[in-house]
């Protein structure tokens, strides 16, 4: 397709999920060509990363939808910069851009990360703003077409990409292992997520006090951040688990601390798309046990690329985790087809495809060809 000029707004100042798959879209549309600018929070994470990986970044205050000053400096911008495709992600970002390019006359397309059920009320016309929607999994896309109304071509699920590349599987490195306090002769049970209360890092807490009984050689290990960190190490001392989990904030280097990993855990029980730590885990062939949260049976098959227990379910988590633990044969056999469901679905390649052909489909509509 022809060389795009692309503004991603995130109004966001945390760092999760979403804003690394905003960040690594943004990259990656750059790398195929195409020019790339980013306009969001200015004291936020994902401004700070883009600057770090050389993306233009443009601080954008919003303090809310009906910002005027916000949309003045947008419009200011797209004209500045000659966009021809404004790409919007959050709640706030997504009502000042709308408006905006629908002022200015700009293609203008929204992703929806999370799958929880967005307001049906007829004066939220967010989402009929943009001239396309993509979705992080099917469900989501689903609701937005027979719940919200948005008609069907416009609507697009485009999970999140992952570098298998970075993610191949790799021998396990004990300096690591050594840094992180673990032994590698010991199986480690692993959670990496942001530390937000749908995460359910409790649950993982539970199963882990649970199986420290019978299994006292599993070591467990809870990789990221965020605003739940008091919360989340308190139960540390709550259950008894300190010295048995271990917490290591933040890890840019996730690809390095998988190989440590034994089993890794999904225990969310809300607002999942297709989790792109889930994907990263299938990538490096490790054994998946996930809850059945929003789109995450799309790509956890039970029994097939990971083990899928009903949300919330302790109980059935147990038995996950339990009978990984248990057969290292059905660990091996569920990591391989695990990476090559990724390899062949969702792949970075394959979203960035993805996402250019429904570009030059939302540009196609603006110039006045039917969807």
């Amino acid at each position: 397709m022809d060389k795009l000029r692309i503004i991603h707004t995130e109004w966001s100042n945390g760092w999760g999920g979403q804003e690394i798959r905003v960040l690594s879209e943004c990259l990656g549309m750059a790398g195929r060509g195409h020019w790339v600018g980013l306009a969001g929070c200015p004291e936020g994470k994902l401004g700070q990363r883009a600057r770090e990986a050389g993306l233009a970044f443009f601080p954008l205050a919003m303090a809310g939808p009906w910002d005027a000053r916000a949309m003045l400096g947008l419009g200011r911008l797209l004209a500045a910069q000659r966009v021809d495709v404004l790409h919007t992600h959050s709640s706030v970002d997504s009502w000042v851009g709308g408006l905006v390019a629908r002022l200015r006359g700009v293609v203008c397309l929204r992703t929806r990360h999370l799958s929880v059920p967005v307001n049906t009320n007829p004066l939220n016309v967010v989402y009929r703003l943009p001239q396309a929607v993509i979705t992080t999994g099917e469900s989501i896309r689903r609701h937005l077409i027979d719940d919200y109304g948005l008609a069907a071509e416009r609507v697009v699920s485009i999970p999140t990409g992952v570098d298998t590349a970075r993610f191949a599987p790799r021998p396990p490195e004990a300096a690591l292992a050594a840094e992180l306090g673990l032994d590698l002769a010991r199986p480690v049970v692993a959670i990496v997520a942001v530390l937000r209360s749908w995460k359910r890092h409790d649950l993982f807490c539970q199963m882990a006090a649970s199986l420290k009984g019978s299994r006292p050689d599993v070591q467990f290990l809870i990789v990221g951040d965020g605003p739940g960190w008091q919360r989340v190490n308190g139960y540390l001392d709550d259950m008894g688990l300190r010295g048995a989990v271990i917490m290591t904030g933040h890890r840019a280097d996730v690809e390095r601390i998988l190989p440590l990993c034994t089993v890794c855990v999904l225990c969310s029980d809300a607002a999942e798309g297709v989790p792109q730590a889930v994907l990263q885990q299938m990538a490096a062939e490790r054994a998946v046990a996930a809850s059945d949260a929003g789109d995450v049976g799309q790509v956890v098959i039970d029994g097939q690329t990971g083990l899928l227990y009903p949300a919330g379910d302790l109980a059935a988590l147990e038995r996950a985790v339990g009978r990984l633990l248990g057969d290292a044969e059905l660990r091996q056999r569920l990591g391989r087809a695990g990476r090559q469901l990724v390899q062949q679905r969702h792949s970075m390649e394959r979203m960035l495809d993805q996402t250019e052909a429904i570009y030059a489909k939302a540009l196609a509509w603006r110039a006045g060809a039917r969807p």
